[in-house]
């Protein structure tokens, strides 16, 4: 009911405009819709495009039509790495968005030092992601690394080789992807958690709502819409990131950390086989298209009903 009303309000001022008022909106539009059109409309065909050749980087690309989408989508290796992408992404968004939440509410909260730790928090992001990769490449070094020194101070096992293990080699990563981005994302729940009205906080209070019951009943379902968009986001960043792991790990140990971008990028530039890495580019770039889509329709429906 409330989706329809705002529907009618926003045709009734729609309507309101004018055909002067109109055509002043549409001509508005067409400078952002150059803009689009040339970053990624143009990049978007062209990779489609070059999807349907066989190319080595040299010479007259060959034409092959749909033989590249039937291979890629037909090794069992394509999956894995898809398999990889997808748990790196998703733990690295949730990871994100669950400690940049937690991390706003504390300083919306005006604990003790809030102004110094909205500093600190988002530090990191300011950093080049290819430097902090590479300095904690070098913590996670198995004889030296500090990583395995704090564990050895706290007891636990001092002699992990992180990085050189199939079994392990992802999380650092995730670790390292977290680090970065938190900082970026607690900015955006902070701003919106500083819009939800200090009245319902109040009142929460005089009616004896602990802190935890104030952050899962008032704050989170207001910040939902703002919770969803930036889930979205971090996701499709995590799925295409490729400085970080390929600063810490090159893909390595054999394929254990390879995702998406990582083996677009060695298709392409080592296999020199184009039309294979953007066959895959096209592939991944319709997932997130998709994925985009949903959240943001997710994001309008919990924002009009």
């Amino acid at each position: 009911m409330a989706r329809n009303v705002l529907h009618l309000e926003a045709l009734s001022e729609w309507r309101g405009i004018g055909g002067a008022g109109r055509l002043s909106v549409a001509f508005g539009t067409i400078p952002a819709l150059l803009l689009i059109f040339v970053f990624i409309g143009l990049p978007g065909l062209g990779a489609v495009r070059l999807s349907l050749y066989r190319w080595a980087g040299i010479g007259e690309p060959q034409f092959i039509g749909l033989d590249n989408y039937e291979s890629v989508l037909g090794d069992p290796e394509i999956w894995t790495t898809m398999r990889i992408t997808l748990i790196y992404a998703v733990l690295c968004s949730v990871g994100i968005v669950i400690i940049s939440a937690v991390l706003a509410s504390a300083v919306s909260s005006n604990v003790k030092g809030s102004a110094f730790y909205k500093i600190v928090w988002f530090l990191p992001g300011l950093a080049p992601a290819a430097a902090v990769s590479i300095f904690w490449t070098n913590a996670f070094r198995p004889d030296n690394g500090v990583v395995n020194i704090a564990l050895g101070a706290l007891g636990f096992d001092a002699d992990n080789a992180w990085l050189a293990e199939a079994s392990s080699a992802l999380y650092p990563t995730v670790f390292v992807t977290i680090w970065v981005s938190v900082g970026f994302a607690f900015l955006i729940l902070l701003g919106a958690m500083q819009q939800i009205p200090q009245s319902l906080t109040e009142a929460a209070v005089l009616d004896g709502a602990s802190p935890r019951e104030r952050f899962f009943t008032i704050t989170l379902p207001l910040i939902r819409p703002t919770l969803v968009v930036l889930l979205v986001l971090e996701f499709i960043w995590a799925f295409n990131n490729f400085t970080v792991i390929w600063a810490m790990t090159k893909g390595g140990p054999g394929t254990s950390t390879t995702t998406l971008p990582v083996l677009v990028y060695q298709q392409a530039f080592q296999f020199t086989s184009f039309g294979t890495a953007a066959t895959l580019a096209v592939i991944g770039g319709s997932l997130l298209f998709i994925l985009g889509m949903i959240g943001l329709r997710l994001s309008q429906s919990r924002q009009t009903s």
